[in-house]
């Protein structure tokens, strides 16, 4: 079995497999890395239409007269 490594044949088989691997690692480390930059551009844009929202609710006039007051929708 380690006789075949001794062998030009099995060096350039075993040099192949190491660059395989190593490639294959540095792809799945890249493909990783892009996914969770992907993941943390839409975490933060709920996080910022989450908190505009609440912005929103919060700068709601709900003293009385502000609820009587018109808002331009016709209501029966």
């Amino acid at each position: 079995m380690f006789s075949i490594l001794f062998t030009p044949i099995g060096r350039y088989a075993i040099i192949a497999a190491i660059v395989v691997l190593t490639l294959s690692g540095v792809y799945f480390k890249i493909r990783s890395d892009a996914i969770a930059e992907v993941e943390a551009k839409a975490v933060a844009d709920v996080l910022r239409r989450t908190q505009d929202a609440v912005r929103a609710g919060d700068a709601v006039d709900v003293t009385p007269d502000g609820l009587l007051k018109s808002d331009g929708h016709k209501r029966d």
